[in-house]
C-alpha cells in the first residue's frame, strides 16, 4: 500500500464514521446526545477534508 492508497482508505473510513454519527444523532433520545453525535460527525467531515487536501497535494507533486 502506498501513501495515496492509505489516504484514500482513511478518507473512506472518515465518511463511514461521519455517516454513523449522523445516524446515531437522528436516533438520539435527548438533545445533549444528539448534539454530541452531530459534533462528532462534523469533526469526521473535517478530517475527511484535511486528508483530501493532503492527497491532492501529493498528487500535484507527482
Amino acid at each position: 500500500m502506498d501513501i495515496k492508497q492509505a489516504l484514500d482508505m482513511a478518507m473512506q473510513e472518515e465518511l463511514k464514521a461521519a455517516e454513523k454519527y449522523r445516524t446515531l444523532a437522528r436516533d438520539a433520545v435527548d438533545t445533549e446526545t444528539r448534539l454530541l453525535f452531530e459534533q462528532l460527525a462534523r469533526e469526521e467531515d473535517m478530517h475527511y477534508r484535511k486528508l483530501s487536501e493532503r492527497l491532492k497535494a501529493i498528487r500535484l507533486m507527482g
